[in-house]
């Protein structure tokens, strides 16, 4: 099994908490974790580090390294599966990207389940703890 993390949105919802520059993926709302590394930590239950892909754009680039690297060091010693979309088309063309990934660079099956998920939203189960 295998999983995409979507990190590409703009963020502007949560103005002024985010901004273009840094968005609400990256914020920590609810704890002393970001809502991307809470995703990552939820995914960590059921994949391997290996198998997380971080799908985003070349402005978050480092924001995505240092915030998935920073939360777990199996992550940043098994996981150079960020991929930088070339240009920002939204959902379906990243998730599309991301399973192109999976096939080609990680041997996927073609048969293999892939989850895709968003890296901001909140488990309401962490949200209610």
């Amino acid at each position: 099994m295998k999983a995409i993390i979507l990190v590409g949105g703009s963020g502007t919802r949560l103005w002024p908490l985010s901004r273009k520059n840094y968005p609400k993926q990256f914020l920590k709302l609810n704890g002393d974790r970001s809502l991307l590394q809470q995703t990552a930590e939820r995914l960590l239950k059921v994949v391997k580090p290996e198998d997380i892909i971080a799908m985003t754009n070349k402005d978050y680039k480092f924001h995505v390294q240092s915030d998935i690297y920073a939360f777990n060091s199996e992550l940043s010693t098994a996981n150079s599966n960020i991929i930088l979309e070339p240009a920002s088309r939204n959902t379906a063309p990243a998730i599309a990207l991301g399973i192109k990934y999976c096939l080609d660079k990680l041997q996927c099956k073609e048969d293999e389940i892939i989850i895709v998920c968003p890296s901001d939203h909140i488990s309401v189960r962490q949200a209610h703890d």
